[in-house]
């Protein structure tokens, strides 16, 4: 979908042509991908360094069940192009994509100046950063946010989430809403301790520099974006050790010999993920979980 809020605010500044498009493959995701030949402490590893929660969530926070794409400042053939790659990557999570006039959640924008472009962004619309704290609503802080509008990187990505009930009840405070007040931190449920809550994303801000993508193929591209659509990545995560497209870019600069599309333990990561408890009663429980799903020992 392409946004025309958006596309008013792109129109400042140059944008890129990327690689022609390239076929779209199917979808053949298997129900559970496994990594394989990992050692436990690596997958452990892996997965504290990706993930990150937010300072004030008590956990790792997820799409719900649908996202709503918008793409500003690339033609309209690339720009269906990377849409159409991030609904295939969400579908193999079980995520749904928003249908025609659906309220944009993912935001992207090409920019060949991307520096400039963040800090365009911000001034005309902080409400879309959370900037203002908010009950309930979270983002990675004040850091996190410095390290977006001034580290100079090809793709930068900012996202807010917002705390729900373990069951999808708005925490409003108004119990003749529907909403929960004072929810406990943890509850007991059978024999394993819960969480009480949940953390949704809710907004997702990824800005590419078209300059410092050149010559990138826009499949690899569509897929880097996707990842970092599905899931809090940090953005500062030193990931040379795995297999994992996150290594595409070093800082500004595409990376070589970089995996060209989602590794086996990105889309284990995505897959273990998206089938974690959501209520865990803290982030390093449900990293736990991930990893080891990821490595296919669940019990």
């Amino acid at each position: 979908m392409f946004d025309p809020k958006m596309r008013r605010l792109a129109t400042a500044l140059s944008f890129f042509l990327l690689a022609p498009l390239p076929a779209l493959a199917q979808n053949t995701t298997s129900p559970d991908i496994i990594v394989t030949g990992a050692r436990p402490e690596q997958a452990q590893s892996f997965v504290n360094q990706l993930a990150i929660p937010a300072p004030t969530a008590e956990q790792l926070p997820r799409w719900d069940s649908a996202i709503c794409t918008s793409i500003a400042g690339m033609p309209a053939r690339q720009g269906q192009f990377l849409a159409d790659r991030i609904a295939q990557r969400a579908a193999a999570v079980g995520l749904q994509p928003g249908g025609p006039g659906c309220q944009p959640n993912v935001a992207v924008f090409i920019t060949g100046d991307s520096d400039a472009f963040a800090h365009q962004l911000f001034e005309q619309d902080r409400q879309r950063f959370a900037y203002r704290p908010s009950t309930n609503v979270s983002t990675l802080g004040q850091t996190a946010l410095d390290d977006f509008l001034t580290t100079p990187r090809a793709v930068r990505w900012w996202y807010v989430s917002r705390t729900f009930g373990s069951d999808g009840i708005a925490l409003s405070g108004d119990a003749s809403s529907g909403g929960m007040s004072n929810a406990p931190v943890a509850r007991a449920t059978g024999t394993r301790l819960s969480g009480a809550t949940r953390e949704d994303l809710s907004q997702v801000i990824i800005i590419i520099d078209a300059n410092r993508v050149r010559g990138l193929q826009l499949a690899t591209l569509s897929d880097y974006v996707a990842f970092i659509a599905l899931a809090q990545i940090n953005p500062s995560a030193s990931m040379a050790e795995y297999p994992t497209i996150m290594n595409l870019f070093s800082g500004a600069q595409v990376s070589a010999d970089a995996p060209t599309a989602l590794t086996v333990w990105d889309t284990a990561f995505l897959d273990a993920l998206y089938k974690s408890e959501r209520n865990a009663v803290a982030p390093a429980v449900q990293q736990r979980e991930i990893a080891r799903r990821m490595l296919g020992a669940n019990s």
